[in-house]
């Protein structure tokens, strides 16, 4: 085997985080009496994504954000009145409840289990991540965890790599690599970190960035048992 050391991204890599998102921002929203339509989850959506792209430039942090994506959905329903505090509170107690794996992530895991190290490398807040790995059959199985609001960077900075294969053992840069679904996180951290790194694109999004390119786990299974 080429590698002994797994870096992997959790939300949309190995967790379905498209549907916790959708379960819970409806909850939250029907709580609060505000519209759960298409429209308005297009528009969270919207919002959302964009404060995530801004905090990969260090443009906010993910205490700002947590609040700042519902102040800017309010206002986006004429709601400016109403505290985003509360609301955020609930969003995140809500998105903690759901820990959907994508189908295949499970049996990913479980068969490079015991055959390298694995650790978790997460852009995502604290308690939500911590609550949902708390129902997740697979937290057990990561020999390490690092969580970004815990570590005080987020990817693309490569921090958290470079912790992660420090925990791990990893004095060979070449045995460590680093699988994710994100261009902007993911991909650029495994490069400024120095490790190879696997694009998990699951809608056939290609790049030039990464050192492999897959749309399924059974190819990353290839590449990382070296079939």
């Amino acid at each position: 085997m080429k590698y002994k050391y797994l870096l992997i991204d959790n939300d949309n890599t190995l967790m379905d985080f498209l549907a916790a998102e959708r379960k819970a921002l409806t909850q939250t929203l029907t709580a609060f009496g505000l519209p759960a339509d298409q429209h308005t989850t297009e528009n969270y959506h919207h919002i959302n994504n964009a404060l995530w792209k801004a905090l990969e430039r260090g443009e906010t942090t993910q205490g700002e954000l947590k609040v700042e994506r519902f102040r800017q959905l309010l206002a986006f329903l004429n709601k400016p009145d109403m505290d985003p505090v509360p609301i955020a509170a609930a969003y995140g107690q809500n998105l903690g409840n759901w820990a959907d794996l994508l189908p295949g992530a499970e049996d990913f895991i479980r068969a490079l289990h015991g055959r390298m190290k694995i650790a978790l490398i997460s852009n995502g807040v604290s308690s939500i991540q911590r609550s949902r790995l708390a129902l997740c059959p697979l937290t057990e199985l990561f020999d390490v965890i690092l969580i970004s609001e815990e570590v005080g960077v987020a990817k693309p900075d490569p921090t958290m790599l470079l912790m992660a294969m420090e925990q791990m053992g990893c004095t060979d840069k070449t045995q460590a690599v680093m699988m994710g679904d994100s261009l902007s996180a993911d991909i650029p951290a495994a490069i400024r970190a120095g490790v190879d790194s696997i694009f998990f694109s699951q809608k056939g999004k290609t790049s030039p960035l990464p050192t492999y390119t897959v749309n399924c786990y059974e190819k990353a299974l290839n590449i990382l048992l070296g079939r």
